[in-house]
């Protein structure tokens, strides 16, 4: 299931007819659907949201599915009907007599009960495409119109020309968000995770190491922020208080930015020490639930949530961090401490020399809001009922989406950390409205490692058909940035 919301562009594209329309969809979706129902709002001169979902087998309840879709299309308060495209190959034998009939008349009755009737429908097969309820074979070609007829309207050509593209695939589409192995770095952060990892097992959760590791997270994924605003990435999605990033990763205004997730985070690459401690941080999974929370809501609302979710341990001791990149030009060669401090080390590998703090260890913020551990849990069940930091989560899904690369490099994978990652990128692509996408990833995570209970889980929560809460407002929902320009105009 895929819900697609576009920004607002300031040069929208013309349509003229239902080859545009058809042209339009797998541009907004990122690939060409199969078996598939799309949806698309419209309001009197526009296109809006784009829901795509898996045709249904013949012995669901129609009307339940119906309403759920209902539902999802209300959100767009703007819209006054919906367009529908029908891709299967499933036959179609006589005009009268499309696929799929049963369905299409549930859904039907419930989008015109809530002021959303369909005004116009399509059938895509693999050959053909013809107009769904038109049965004259005078007016509508029989068994179809040649899908050229698609491929070469106005709009497609234009939306290339801009610089538009798709995949054949859902599966390549994902494949396309995710940056090549590393190569020899990828050796180098493998040796730092597994040093990390032994040192620090069993302590990743003491209240100190805990947030000093946060503090590493919430560095790295800042910096992708910086540079996915720095290649033009930046939307206009919803917005929260600037943040700033520190050492070889700060650049860019630290604005919050919404849009097409960047393709990894390639500056990662030159610091595997940094790398490998994050890869070995993933093992506790209170750290991998609360990089999720840190996303959305800030880092000093999920330490605040992760302690009164009751995941933390007091702990006084100084926590054990790769050191900052460039921290002596930072401080001229001076101590610093405190939470959001820059990190300091000696320089030599895990092992060979501490890496800490100097100074006095992390604290947890002093004062919590009562409904602080409410927040967290909701955060992770889609239940939050405000936006979450859409510029925060795109720079995270591009940090996960390296550090998978990082860690595949050299052929001896961690299986707990490729795990924990994929579940992490399959959670915030549902957070997206993505669900298809996330299927893909947490399919990919469960054939690697059977049995991963947070993949499990989500995978428990696509199949209700369920969006998160803020996904279904459009105030609050992720606004993906056009692959071009502008987006369609009836």
């Amino acid at each position: 299931m895929t819900n697609s919301r576009s920004r607002r562009p300031r040069d929208p594209f013309p349509v003229s007819g239902p080859a545009d329309i058809l042209a339009y969809i797998p541009h907004s979706l990122g690939f060409t659907p199969k078996e598939s129902l799309v949806l698309m709002t419209v309001d009197s001169s526009r296109l809006g949201a784009t829901l795509r979902l898996d045709l249904p087998g013949s012995a669901l309840d129609y009307s339940e599915f119906a309403a759920k879709v209902s539902g999802i299309l209300r959100s767009d308060v703007c819209a006054n009907g919906v367009l529908m495209a029908l891709y299967t190959d499933r036959a179609w034998k006589r005009p009268d007599a499309p696929p799929y009939r049963r369905l299409i008349h549930q859904l039907s009755r419930c989008l015109t009960g809530n002021g959303l009737p369909i005004r116009d429908g399509w059938v895509i097969s693999s050959t053909a495409w013809r107009e769904y309820f038109c049965s004259d074979s005078g007016c509508c070609p029989w068994p179809g119109r040649p899908l050229q007829d698609i491929t070469n309207s106005t709009l497609s050509a234009e939306m290339v020309y801009r610089g538009s593209a798709y995949a054949p695939t859902l599966e390549q589409a994902v494949a396309l968000d995710l940056p090549e192995p590393w190569d020899e770095p990828g050796a180098v952060a493998a040796v730092h995770r597994a040093a990390y990892g032994r040192r620090l097992a069993g302590h990743w959760c003491g209240s100190s190491q805990f947030a000093g590791t946060l503090d590493v997270w919430e560095t790295v994924i800042e910096g992708a922020k910086a540079v996915a605003g720095q290649a033009g990435l930046a939307g206009e999605g919803n917005q929260a208080g600037p943040e700033t990033t520190r050492g070889r990763y700060q650049g860019g205004s630290g604005e919050p930015l919404s849009g097409e997730p960047a393709r990894g985070f390639a500056l990662l690459r030159t610091d595997p020490e940094t790398a490998g401690f994050l890869l070995a941080s993933l093992r506790a999974r209170p750290v991998r639930d609360t990089l999720l929370v840190m996303a959305a809501l800030g880092k000093d609302q999920a330490l605040a949530g992760a302690e009164a979710c009751r995941l933390l341990s007091v702990d006084g001791a100084r926590p054990l961090l790769p050191p900052c990149p460039d921290a002596a030009a930072q401080t001229d060669g001076r101590d610093t401490a405190g939470a959001g401090a820059s990190r300091r080390g000696s320089g030599q590998a895990p092992g060979r020399g501490e890496r800490v703090i100097a100074g006095s260890s992390y604290e947890l913020p002093r004062k919590r809001p009562q409904d602080a551990g409410r927040d967290y849990r909701d955060v992770l069940v889609g239940q939050y009922p405000q936006s979450p930091r859409w510029g925060a989560m795109d720079a995270a899904f591009a940090v996960f989406a390296e550090l998978l690369a990082a860690d595949a490099a050299d052929g001896e994978e961690d299986r707990e950390a490729s795990s924990a990652l994929l579940s992490l990128m399959g959670w915030i692509e549902w957070a997206r409205g993505r669900g298809s996408r996330a299927q893909v990833l947490l399919t990919r995570c469960l054939e690697s490692n059977p049995g991963y209970r947070l993949a499990e889980l989500l995978e428990e929560l696509l199949a209700t058909g369920v969006f998160p809460v803020w996904a279904t407002n459009q105030g609050t929902a992720w606004k993906a940035a056009e692959r071009s320009p502008g987006a369609a105009r009836r």
